[in-house]
């Protein structure tokens, strides 16, 4: 990598640290923070898709944002089969890297199976550290054989470090409610925003993230929170019988 290739990746992480620093700025939710990092994760490292998996209440990681579905399905794929790059990164709290199918054959033969007919052949893992604990991983999906670069790794482990603190930042704005309390809730709250996402994305003729950026500007022009903004959408659109959402754009 040249000169201005190296300026213009540190750029691109300055950015994005930028865009996800707001959520802390102003703050707000776990669940907002987990969409702009794995949505930055996706683009600086040229992935197909990219996942967030974080500690549940009963200490089992849990998909708190993915970019698609199919990083999802993946990841609820490794959850139920208990095996993957991203369990054992969550299991063991250092990054776990698989470059090729081969390789993912070899160590977890079931998710192999599911990322190849996913059309993913590459998968990498980052730890979400907090002290000596391992609150979640930041999980990269490719769809062409490879081991990142070291300037990819620098920027996958940065972005992990940077989500940690995130997290844990907001927990400690968040009057006395203890970080578990918040994950949960955001897991809990995913449901019913990502049908939020799927009426605004199918009303006003948007790509799901576009979606998921007016369901947020709602929210803040409200004042509400994003769970609650979201409930309203579908529930308003359950009470029109399924026509056009009468959810304005903000």
């Amino acid at each position: 990598m040249d000169r201005s290739s190296v300026d213009l990746a540190a750029d691109a992480v300055a950015a994005a640290v930028s865009d996800v620093a707001l959520v802390l700025a102003e703050h707000g939710e776990p669940l907002d923070l987990a969409h702009r990092l794995v949505r930055h994760c996706a683009h600086l490292l040229s992935a197909s898709a990219a996942a967030l998996l974080v500690e549940g209440a009963d200490g089992s990681p849990e998909v708190l944002a993915a970019t698609d579905g199919r990083a999802r399905v993946l990841e609820l794929f490794q959850l139920r089969d208990e095996q993957g790059p991203c369990l054992d990164g969550f299991r063991s709290g250092r990054p776990t890297t698989s470059p090729d199918l081969a390789d993912l054959r070899r160590r977890w033969p079931r998710f192999a199976e599911q990322a190849e007919r996913a059309g993913v052949v590459a998968a990498h893992s980052f730890p979400l550290v907090v002290g000596e604990r391992t609150i979640g991983t930041l999980n990269v999906f490719r769809d062409a054989p490879g081991a990142l670069t070291r300037v990819e790794a620098d920027v996958a482990r940065s972005l992990a470090a940077f989500g940690a603190v995130g997290i844990t930042q907001l927990q400690d704005v968040a009057a006395g409610r203890r970080l578990q309390e918040q994950l949960q809730e955001a897991l809990d709250s995913r449901v019913v925003i990502e049908q939020a996402k799927g009426v605004l994305a199918e009303r006003h003729g948007v790509p799901p993230d576009e979606a998921f950026a007016r369901l947020r500007a709602l929210a803040r022009g409200r004042r509400r929170r994003l769970r609650e903004v979201a409930q309203e959408v579908v529930d308003e659109v359950a009470a029109a019988g399924g026509g056009r959402s009468p959810v304005p754009s903000p």
